[in-house]
């Protein structure tokens, strides 16, 4: 496996890596041979790029210990993780996220961390929504990386050439979808179709979530694992982002069908198709890299009633998991990735604003132009963002697989939307009693 090569580091200060040294734990066990783990993630280039700098870097400050990296794109992760969960050879640590780790531990795929905190694992400069977070039925089972949201992402040339700019008929922090059909014909006229203003998100879980809240609905999922949903709702979405399209905002129902779940090289925004797309906060970073335009960051759009939809939660996590041989040389290695200064350094803001204040403190006068835009937007928010719910059931994660493949149904015209929104309720509230 190709590494990354070390890193030059500037020091931040006596003041702040003693700190670290005071909180940091430094207990080496004597191994009597190289103990070896593997560390799975789903990745992009710059991600990529960053965690084999990392890998790189561990293991020459541990010499006992080689860590090998894994990574695929997203819309393999799972599926490959389910084979090595069957085949009971699961690498030692892996990444997940909020809306489907709980689902891993049921299985018993992953391991409490308890025993080894305040020992192997630092927890006491951690955040404690960040530690809550990871924790299911009293036992801590996850590491989170660093915090994330959802985020629209806009080209900032793109809508300043069609009269659009922040203060100037935009909020990007309280604009609404009637916002999003105007401001979207305004670019999609301004480049005649050649760019469109915006993504269809008739397919976007993500977004629907968002809707779902903005609605009144705080959780999708009751605690005995019902699907709390119901049919109007996810008609009204449906139809509403069908206006949008209808008015020529998005590209065609056929081409954004052909685009569900892209990885970010293929997203509106980066292939130029559309001049705004609607993610996650921590991948503005990645996506910046990979367009020379300036991108710009606004919330997800909200109704007229403006009820908050949108949550803070862990980007993602990473995890022990039941097949490590060697634990105690994997939780080092999830300690440092959470606490190290010089692996922080390397990780930055791609996986979300770090969870560990120490490591805020001692990234903020280093980050780059995009990142402090994250750091902004993070300030800007914390008073328009809904609670963190409880984490998803199992069978979450299918359910948004099945939103995706009927919502990609609707925009081919394959189906009616009040058909296939009974269709996707109905899936929905089966898949979680079979999960359950």
């Amino acid at each position: 496996m190709k590494h990354m090569n070390r890193r030059q580091f500037i020091r931040t200060g006596a003041t702040i890596l003693g700190a670290f040294a005071a909180s940091s734990i430094t207990v080496i066990p004597a191994y009597a041979s190289k103990s070896r783990i593997r560390h799975f993630w789903w990745g992009n280039p710059g991600r990529d790029k960053r965690t084999f700098g990392v890998i790189s870097l561990f293991n020459k400050k541990n010499p006992d210990i080689e860590v090998i990296g894994e990574t695929v794109a997203f819309a393999d992760y799972f599926a490959k993780l389910s084979t090595q969960i069957a085949g009971r050879n699961m690498p030692d640590v892996i990444q997940q996220g909020y809306g489907t780790f709980i689902e891993y531990v049921r299985r018993g795929a992953v391991t409490p961390l308890d025993r080894y905190t305040g020992k192997l694992l630092d927890l006491s400069n951690m955040d404690k929504a960040a530690i809550r977070a990871g924790t299911v039925d009293g036992k801590l089972y996850a590491l989170s990386t660093g915090a994330n949201v959802h985020m629209a992402l806009y080209n900032k040339r793109l809508y300043e050439a069609a009269g659009i700019s922040s203060g100037k008929g935009f909020d990007p922090y309280g604009w609404t979808y009637d916002d999003v059909k105007r401001i979207g014909v305004a670019v999609s006229k301004a480049n005649k179709n050649s760019v469109y203003g915006t993504d269809d998100n008739t397919a976007n879980y993500q977004n629907f979530s968002d809707f779902v809240t903005q609605m009144g609905i705080a959780r999708m999922f009751s605690d005995d694992g019902k699907y709390l949903v119901p049919v109007e709702i996810v008609e009204e979405y449906w139809h509403l982002w069908k206006l949008v399209r209808e008015s020529g905002a998005t590209p065609p129902g056929k081409a954004s069908a052909g685009l569900v779940d892209p990885p970010m090289s293929e997203w509106g925004i980066v292939t130029g198709l559309t001049a705004t797309s609607y993610f996650w906060s921590n991948q503005l970073v990645g996506a910046q890299a990979l367009v020379k335009d300036e991108i710009n960051a606004a919330m997800f759009p909200n109704t007229s009633k403006k009820i908050p939809g949108s949550y803070i939660q862990p980007s993602q996590f990473i995890c022990l998991t039941r097949d490590s041989k060697t634990p105690d040389a994997a939780i080092r290695y999830m300690n440092s990735f959470v606490n190290d200064p010089e692996i922080t350094d390397i990780l930055g803001l791609e996986r979300g604003i770090p969870e560990n204040m120490l490591v805020r403190r001692a990234l903020k006068p280093k980050v780059t132009p995009t990142e402090a835009k994250s750091v902004e937007y993070f300030e800007k928010i914390q008073d328009k963002t809904a609670p963190l719910p409880p984490p998803y059931p199992p069978g979450a994660n299918e359910i948004e697989k099945t939103f995706m493949r009927i919502a990609t149904g609707v925009l081919l015209e394959r189906e009616t939307i009040p058909g296939a929104a009974k269709k996707f309720v109905k899936q929905a509230s089966f898949i979680l009693r079979r999960a359950g």
